[in-house]
């Protein structure tokens, strides 16, 4: 890999991203046309070419979100928002992005600026020397006789590798809101009966394309049978999903239906989330939940639920996004050494589109492991944002969820 001939410094560096995450920065990726020639060969040569087809502009972009990602999630998490690239703090100006992000932590906007701050020396310094670059993880391939498929975060968060089964059951309709039909029917449809249809399309997508050797089923409760497979994949909430509700007594949180619509952490003290209306009747955000159990047979089962449609979609697009899939799985599994966990996010929609949260960038508001003796315990609570400047009616009492008997597996 060929080292630039001009050597550009830290603070020199640092002048030119301070001009670049103004105004809508790298929302906008024209804007980092507006580099120096040596900033734009220094990012170029240390970096591969993406493809012979890939633009200077691209390609700079590109190397400017490596350059970000190889921060920590502490530092990551202000620099992602000060060059717009978190979707929840897309907003046309550096300081409207910055109070965003302040509104969302709790704190003032004078002390994001201060951690932003810090954030831009890091970064500057990662672009200078190159360390973005050298510490950036290489993907390892699969042992021999498994295939050639690449292991990432995505396969270990999963348990899916080349030649996987995965069973994906879905949610289902309520019987009175079901298409009466037969199989004889000339317009009969199998997924008339589905619900979460949005969810359960993005993950038949979405796997097939990161593991096309996989075999994947997929099935509403009523029709499935327990064939042992690799992965099991589970869409809803206990209210909708049979196959959810089964594992109820091994979670540490019970969901309400409708029309409360809400999820519950108790053991001791209590935590309660709901989903957040606006005073129209208008959905602001639904709750992701994610839950990943490990059995004793080698199946991995996933439970990608939401108390409503929209924080069961938010919750598979926050696993099987892309690179922010990857990241998103990889920052999951570290958290909990590879084992069982539930993380809560929140889902919002942004102009019609189903925002994927960044879980490096902005933490979960709550993540829980399963400890040696089989307890879940509480790793993160951040639920004290969730509801900051919302009405009465969408608050709870927040409270850790210590471990406990009732907890146990």
């Amino acid at each position: 890999m060929a080292t630039p001939p001009t050597r550009f410094s830290p603070e020199e560096v640092r002048a030119e991203l301070l001009r670049l995450r103004q105004g809508p920065a790298l929302g906008h990726p024209g804007a980092v046309t507006a580099l120096s020639a040596p900033l734009k060969t220094l990012l170029l040569a240390r970096t591969p070419t993406l493809s012979h087809t890939a633009s200077e502009t691209t390609r700079l972009v590109a190397n400017l979100r490596r350059a970000i990602d190889a921060l920590t999630p502490h530092e990551r998490r202000y620099a992602a928002t000060d060059f717009n690239l978190l979707g929840e703090h897309s907003w046309p100006t550096l300081t409207e992005r910055q109070e965003s992000l302040a509104r969302v932590l709790g704190c003032s906007a004078k002390t994001v600026r201060r951690h932003a701050g810090q954030a831009l020396d890091t970064l500057a310094l990662l672009i200078s020397d190159g360390n973005y670059v050298t510490e950036a993880p290489a993907p390892a391939s699969e042992p021999t006789g498994t295939g050639t498929a690449l292991v990432n975060a995505m396969s270990r968060f999963f348990g899916i590798t080349a030649g996987s089964r995965v069973d994906v059951i879905c949610s289902a309709l309520p019987a009175a809101d079901r298409p009466r039909q037969h199989l004889s029917d000339p317009l009969y449809a199998r997924y008339a009966g589905f619900a979460d249809l949005d969810a359960l399309f993005y993950v038949r997508v979405h796997l097939a394309q990161s593991f096309p050797a996989a075999t994947i089923r997929d099935f509403h409760p009523g029709e499935y049978y327990n064939a042992e497979p690799d992965s099991l994949i589970i869409l809803g909430a206990p209210d909708r999903n049979t196959a959810y509700a089964e594992f109820g007594p091994h979670l540490p949180y019970r969901f309400t239906p409708p029309p409360e619509s809400a999820i519950t952490f108790s053991d001791g003290q209590e935590i309660r989330l709901a989903p957040l209306w606006a005073p129209e009747g208008e959905l602001l955000a639904d709750l992701s939940v994610i839950t990943r159990l490990t059995l004793g047979q080698g199946t991995t089962v996933v439970l990608i639920g939401g108390c409503l449609t929209l924080g069961v979609l938010g919750a598979a697009k926050c696993l099987l996004n892309g690179d922010r899939g990857r990241r998103n799985t990889a920052y999951l599994d570290a958290a909990a050494s590879g084992g069982d966990l539930v993380a809560v996010t929140a889902t919002r929609k942004v102009g019609g589109i189903t925002d994927a949260p960044d879980l490096a960038a902005t933490e979960p508001l709550l993540l829980l492991t399963r400890d040696p003796v089989g307890n879940f315990t509480t790793r993160l609570d951040n639920t004290a944002r969730y509801t900051i400047g919302q009405p009465a009616q969408n608050r709870f009492h927040a409270g850790q969820c210590a471990p406990g008997a009732g907890w146990r597996a």
